[in-house]
């Protein structure tokens, strides 16, 4: 009988699995660990799947115990559970492994890999586990398709289909691809087959079943990295190359045959450059592409010499148009080849509304300046700070919006590290700040030259908190900060939903970096919507 065991430990962690005559013993301090023990046979160590899958179950049931929270229990408690019953499936096909292979594109690792028959498995499809990241796969829903479709361990129907046909990536062999120019990335996204997966969900239910990972599975991140990338591979990744190459396994979809998704494919790009300009980066900009109906890279003016990136916020007061933004770019970059990112509209909007409500824009003004008399959070927000307070749950709209913009700064940086023109500058407003300030610290990790020459940030969205080496190391130039202390919105909203901290936008990065410049507008910009039209760039 398998069995997966948690034996509680002082100061971290010990698990156990036991399949028949083989073992499996993984040991760490907690979630942090970048460096947990995992030992035991080399049937179940080498393969990747399983040993995160063993790590997560065990991080969850650390954070079911350790956590006080009814909410976070739950949820950890949900996602231990689900990884012990993927991990001892896994298990199983582990120990049954035969001798026939057969070598094709994994879509789980996003890899031309082998693929290892497991013994007994025949029916009604024949189920093989990949020789890179582990993960069970069968041959694609598609007849005449040679790439492999990854299934859940325990899935009753073992039927899928594999990333090209479930657009998860636009093509294979795109991977790795370069892209000449940004206003060429929807060339590069363009799905080369049919979406399989959907003509199958609205023309005869849903088939197959699709992984199940819960977002509390991040909390074993760095110790599944590590593991991944050193441990399992005999100890030739160290360091932050083992917990680079163990993410963007995490990220790509090997984990329970299916990965934590876009969510997870962009925490690992974020985190780890290395996963920029490959099969990891291309997949998550896939999907960001395909959630948010409203992304696109919109070539506004073509040019010569550096091109300019910019990107808005909320609140912009329509400012959202080229023409809006003209002024300020011409007065710095009056030759240059301009492009807009378009991204989050529903985010943005739900949080504008949030703003607006009860009696428009101008009563929520005047709410906050009567606030800022009074200085107090409650009396400037009234009805909204315990929206606000809610700090980081789903439902958030400024989390959500936060979040979104995250997400697009990491697709940014994956499509700026695959083009061939550049470096580039860098500018945005508010949330469009985050967006940029997100795409160059992504950048940041990627080694070699710097591919972005100057940042512009306008009333960014942005907490003070931070070292700010990696901003500093992704530009060749200087970043250059604009901020008011007139601006209300970061002076109140921002602080609210951010539990206190303090935007740049607000009062400047005030760092000693050479690169890091800050420039007081106070004088010119009387509120969060005016940076644009009042602000003059730095040379």
């Amino acid at each position: 009988m398998h069995e997966l065991n948690y034996l509680p430990r002082s100061g971290g962690f010990e698990v156990r699995l036991d399949v028949g005559h083989h073992e499996l013993v993984a040991r760490g301090t907690g979630p942090d660990d970048a460096h947990p023990e995992v030992l035991g046979s080399t049937e179940l160590a080498d393969n990747v799947a399983l040993v995160a899958l063993v790590l997560g179950y065990a991080a969850n049931e650390l954070g079911f115990r350790r956590s006080r929270s009814p909410e976070k229990r739950a949820g950890h408690r949900e996602a231990a559970d689900v990884e012990r019953k993927d991990a001892l499936a896994l298990a199983d096909f582990v120990v049954r492994l035969g001798e026939r292979t057969v070598r094709a594109w994994c879509s789980g690792c996003f890899s031309e890999t082998a693929h290892r028959h497991v013994q007994g498995s025949d029916r009604p499809k024949r189920t093989y586990l990949c020789q890179e990241c582990g993960t069970p796969t069968v041959d694609c829903g598609v007849l005449g398709c040679s790439h492999r479709a990854v299934i859940r361990p325990r899935a009753r129907i073992r039927f899928g289909y594999c990333a090209e046909h479930r657009h998860a990536i636009p093509s294979f062999e795109k991977l790795h691809a370069p892209i000449p120019s940004l206003g060429d990335y929807g060339d590069f996204l363009k799905h080369e087959v049919r979406n399989a997966e959907r003509i199958a969900k609205v023309t005869g239910g849903t088939i197959g079943a699709a992984a199940v990972v819960a977002p509390l599975a991040f909390f074993a991140a760095p110790a599944i990295g590590a593991a991944l990338g050193g441990s399992v591979f005999g100890g030739t990744l160290t360091g932050a190359a083992a917990t680079s190459h163990g993410l963007a396994m995490l990220g790509g979809g090997a984990v329970a045959a299916g990965g934590l998704g876009m969510a997870g494919g962009t925490a690992v790009v974020t985190a780890t450059g290395t996963a920029l300009g490959g099969a990891l980066g291309a997949a998550t900009v896939a999907a960001y592409a395909g959630d948010d109906r409203s992304f696109a890279i919109e070539l506004v003016r073509p040019g010569s010499g550096t091109p300019v990136v910019f990107a808005t916020g909320f609140l912009t007061e329509g400012q959202s148009a080229w023409s809006d933004w003209r002024r300020l770019i011409d007065t710095r970059y009056p030759d240059a080849p301009v492009y807009q990112v378009h991204w989050g509209a529903k985010e943005l909007k739900d949080l504008a509304g949030l703003l607006v409500t009860n009696g428009g824009k101008a009563a929520v003004r005047a709410a906050l300046l009567q606030g800022a008399r009074r200085g107090s959070k409650v009396a400037a927000l009234p009805g909204l700070g315990w929206v606000l307070g809610i700090h980081g749950a789903a439902t958030n709209p400024w989390t959500v919006a936060k979040t979104r913009a995250g997400m697009t700064g990491a697709a940014l940086a994956e499509l700026i590290a695959r083009t061939q023109e550049g470096p580039y500058v860098l500018m945005g407003h508010s949330l469009g700040a985050r967006v940029m300030v997100t795409t160059a610290l992504t950048l940041a990790t990627r080694p070699g030259t710097p591919r972005i020459q100057t940042m512009h940030l306008l009333g960014a969205a942005v907490g003070r908190r931070g070292h700010w080496h990696g901003l500093e190391a992704a530009v060749r130039d200087r970043v250059w900060n604009y901020w008011s202390t007139n601006d209300q919105v970061l002076r109140w909203v921002y602080k609210l939903a951010e539990l206190g901290e303090v935007a740049v936008g607000e009062t400047g990065f005030g760092s000693a970096r050479p690169r890091l410049k800050d420039r007081n507008v106070s004088g010119q910009v009387t509120g969060h919507s005016a940076y644009v039209s009042k602000v003059t760039l730095q040379a």
